[in-house]
């Protein structure tokens, strides 16, 4: 469990890693909320998305700050643009899939400690651009063992696009 702690929290930039085509930033990570809370940033491109999942323990929110996204939240298919929120409840299957060129969400987790998926599956980015393309690898056995092991229950692959 991570250690509670009283300070604020301050950072221009946060912790940057590459997981597969994407670049995640941790703004607020769990271990300066004492695990109540996770904010980061996700730039991710065209087709980007994680397979559909459940969190049993975490509730999630995605604010859409650049480009488009389709989302599909306990069986409903929602478009995602600029300024759109979305809020997912622990236990409501979820899953997202960049729909624009590129696409950049603000994403809180509550509590805080999913974002060990990230840290586990990618690696210190070498810029704060997306990585090259395949530097990364999405391994998507890995990604749903890892998610397994977190507490998220993988349901299905991700989108394709089509669900529209």
């Amino acid at each position: 469990m991570t250690t509670t702690t009283t300070a604020p929290h301050i950072t221009a930039d946060g912790e940057p890693r590459w997981y597969g085509d994407s670049l995640f930033e941790f703004l607020v990570p769990a271990a300066a909320t004492g695990g109540a809370m996770t904010v980061f940033r996700a730039t991710m491109p065209r087709g980007f998305g994680p397979p559909r999942h459940i969190h049993n323990r975490e509730d999630e929110v995605f604010l859409v700050t650049e480009g488009e996204a389709l989302f599909e939240v306990d069986g409903r298919i929602l478009h995602g643009e600029r300024g759109t929120t979305i809020y997912m409840p622990r236990g409501v299957p979820h899953a997202f899939r960049v729909t624009s060129p590129t696409a950049t969400m603000l994403g809180v987790m509550t509590p805080g400690g999913f974002e060990d998926l990230f840290r586990n599956l990618g690696v210190p980015a070498g810029a704060r651009t997306l990585p090259p393309p395949g530097a990364v690898p999405f391994d998507l056995p890995a990604v749903m063992a890892e998610q397994e092991r977190l507490g998220t229950h993988v349901v299905s692959p991700p989108l394709t696009g089509r669900e529209r």
